[in-house]
């Protein structure tokens, strides 16, 4: 990879940005991101788990393979030897068998001689290794060469965009934090007043028995002590105001962004966790408040106050200012700890969110099986850990406070002591040791927020990452820059598709069928062939590995707007999902002004028989998840959602499986009587219903193995019974 004058270069660099694997399946995606470190860029982990199939049983070569080509890595994958890798010029990931028993994952960057630069994950360190044990470990001889292509995205201009994403977050703020930043500015300065009053006071005032000056001192104090008062108040309500409109600004943001990422990025995520991370933009909204608008108080605190003091007695003043860097040592001293606790508690308070989300929309499950004992004491071990990691949290908190309080009460002490000292022998006055005190009490707690100022950042920057970590991924989007609408929908034809989950064998292979508006064909096979997944990909869910699909016999999917694509179909999945409000809102979707509408489509196609009989018609409260209505009725609502698009493509996914016979022969016949409005693809385990269709295909381990009307498929008796065995009625 490199001669011997660059390998120590070459070490230090991949030693710097190595990455521990955090769990036992993990040694794949570390290995990956190490590379990437490697190369300036970087990458969390969570997204590469996704990108590359990563399960409880680990990440296949193919998947490190398909992750790598999508982060901007060339991956080119090879079977070699010693020699042969010693001959390559960039970073490899080699597939070992670690302690003669463990699958494992490894990276190598250079040798020298015969000893091999190798990083372990499982250790989190890059060493040398002699030849003859990586010939040992090393026995598939599968290596995976990682070079970097110009769609790798450098540290730094990660870095820049996340920068830049802060700076429009908090561009309307700037304004109202400066007038914040002004005010505090003056309540500082009249904090001060009180100090200098009483030096006056005690060492003017009283000797000289002045009764009028003492009036008028009170008088003028009360009124600056007032002034502070209102100007507290009035910055008060700039920082509250400032707080919601910064609040509700991230919030708009992290979630639209959440809503422009593609359907495969929320099946592999949890509720809890995605609501977890938009709680946490309170600490992105008191950091930002605290650096624009309290930093240069405290600072401005510190430098009033001990120049004050340094003017009456510069001994003094240089044993106060002692205790700044002693805050700031302390600071360092716990830094690593109090950031690390931070991010366990985020992480278990995710944890702790997902699993009352998933609990409480899983309660019928639960109590059906009777478990709610084992949930019961899941969640209390869930919860018991979240409140251990706040606990240990707080323990470290608790064990700084101590040592700043200790701080504070010895320099509190000295100064009083030392200032006392120096009135006995007539250096400074007893005013000046009064004021000197109360400047001395306002000035440590500066010094002791601002040496926290690190931590704060850090912890708003674990905020930060956790939420800009989804908000920076791809939108889903157009696949090339230039696409067109589709005006009309006559027919959809697919040639060739194949397709595969990352790190998996093929799913999909050589799928071809076409329907035309007017038709209605059923697609049948066994559960897990790839049914549902086919429609996922029609709807632009995912891209196929391979294969076109094609509307009205020219145009490419690629080629078509996302919108416009859609907007010619309409789809009725498996997971009916209900939305947590009236019968009328989950149809329309929201357009409440639509209710005229929504009921004369109902009675045109023949829902209102049904709907009309639900508690309160069409302004019944269905429930979150539909839990007022049933499963066939919650199928009813879904393909009266459907229908009310108006979709010149219908997409039915087991649409009708929850229903009666009476009511899915209802809902079939009226489907058929629309039939010349849409074309319409039917996946169904029901061979009566597929009966219906024009044309059947039978999907057999992903490959369509027969098609054809369905009494031709009949006919063939042999085929039609192998076939369908598992799905006749």
């Amino acid at each position: 990879m490199a001669d011997n004058s660059t390998i120590s270069s070459i070490h230090k660099q991949a030693d710097k940005g190595f990455v521990r694997q955090k769990d036992q399946s993990d040694c794949g995606v570390a290995c990956l991101a190490s590379v990437m470190h490697f190369y300036d860029s970087e990458a969390k982990l969570e997204r590469l788990r996704e990108m590359s199939g990563t399960n409880q049983q680990g990440t296949t070569l193919l998947g490190l393979y398909q992750a790598a080509g999508e982060i901007g890595l060339d991956a080119q994958a090879f079977e070699g030897d010693l020699e042969n890798l010693k001959k390559l010029e960039h970073p490899a990931i080699l597939h070992i068998v670690k302690d003669k028993r463990l699958q494992h994952y490894v990276v190598y960057y250079g040798c020298e001689g015969n000893q091999l630069l190798i990083g372990d994950p499982a250790e989190g360190t890059v060493q040398w290794m002699p030849e003859e044990k990586l010939q040992e470990q090393w026995q598939s001889k599968a290596l995976l060469v990682l070079k970097p292509t110009e769609q790798l995205v450098v540290k730094r201009e990660r870095d820049k965009d996340r920068w830049n994403w802060i700076k429009r977050l908090v561009k309307e703020d700037v304004q109202i934090l400066g007038l914040a930043l002004a005010l505090g500015i003056f309540i500082t300065a009249l904090s001060l007043s009180t100090a200098i009053f009483s030096q006056t006071l005690i060492d003017d005032i009283l000797p000289d028995r002045d009764v009028t000056r003492l009036f008028i001192g009170v008088a003028f104090l009360g009124f600056l002590l007032l002034a502070q008062s209102g100007l507290i108040y009035i910055r008060r309500l700039f920082l509250i105001r400032q707080s919601r409109d910064f609040n509700n600004r991230v919030i708009n943001n992290f979630y639209d962004a959440l809503l422009q990422l593609p359907v495969p990025f929320f099946f592999n995520r949890k509720t809890g966790d995605l609501i977890a991370r938009m709680n946490d933009t309170r600490r992105l909204q008191q950091t930002v408040t605290y650096l624009f608008a309290d930093v240069m108080i405290d600072v401005l605190m510190i430098i009033v106050a001990s120049g004050y003091i340094f003017y009456h007695s510069g001994l003094l003043g240089g044993f106060v200012l002692l205790s700044v860097p002693l805050y700031f040592l302390l600071t360092w001293y716990f830094h690593d700890s109090i950031l690390d606790g931070q991010k366990k508690v985020m992480a278990a308070h995710s944890a702790n969110e997902s699993n009352y989300v998933d609990t409480i929309q899983g309660i019928a499950t639960i109590k059906t099986g009777n478990r709610q004992s084992f949930f019961s004491n899941l969640t209390k071990t869930v919860y018991g850990f979240f409140q251990d990691q706040i606990f240990d949290l707080g323990k470290i908190g608790i064990h700084f406070s101590f040592w700043a309080n200790i701080i504070e009460v010895v320099f509190t002490v000295c100064v009083l002591l030392f200032g006392a000292m120096l009135v006995l022998s007539g250096d400074i006055m007893i005013g000046v040791l009064v004021a000197v005190f109360q400047m001395t009490n306002q000035l440590m707690p500066s010094a002791n927020r601002l040496a926290l100022t690190n931590i704060q950042i850090q912890e708003a920057r674990v905020a930060f990452d956790r939420m800009y970590e989804f908000t920076s991924l791809d939108p889903e989007g157009e696949i090339k820059e230039e696409v067109q609408s589709l005006k009309e929908f006559n027919r959809l034809e697919v040639k060739g598709l194949s397709f595969r989950f990352p790190g998996r064998s093929q799913l999909l292979q050589n799928v071809t069928f076409s329907v035309e508006k007017g038709e209605m064909i059923a697609l049948l096979g066994e559960s897990g062939c790839g049914k549902t997944t086919l429609l996922q990909i029609l709807q632009r869910f995912y891209k196929p590995e391979q294969g076109k699909i094609i509307a009205n016999n020219g145009l490419e999917m690629e080629d078509l707007s996302l919108e416009s694509w859609r907007g010619h179909m309409a789809a009725v999945s498996q997971q009916v999902k209900i939305f947590n409000g009236s019968l009328l809102d989950n149809i329309c979707l929201g357009n409440a002004e639509d209710a005229e509408k929504v009921v004369a489509f109902c009675k045109e196609f023949g829902f209102s028989k049904y709907f009309e009989n639900f508690p309160q018609q069409y302004g019944t409260l269905l429930g979150e998840e539909g839990v007022n209505i049933s499963g066939g009725q919650q199928q009813l609502v879904a393909l009266a959602r459907a229908l009310y698009q108006k979709p010149d493509l219908l997409l039915l996914d087991e649409a009708t499986s929850a229903m009666d016979r009476d009511t899915e022969q209802e809902m079939l016949k009226m489907l058929m009587k629309r039939r010349e409005e849409m074309g319409i693809i039917l996946v169904t385990h029901r061979v009566q219903s597929a009966k219906l269709a024009n044309r059947i295909y039978i999907i057999e381990k992903g490959k369509i193995t027969s098609q054809g009307a369905p009494q031709e498929l009949v006919h063939q008796e042999n085929l039609f019974s192998a076939s369908l065995a598992d799905i006749s009625i």
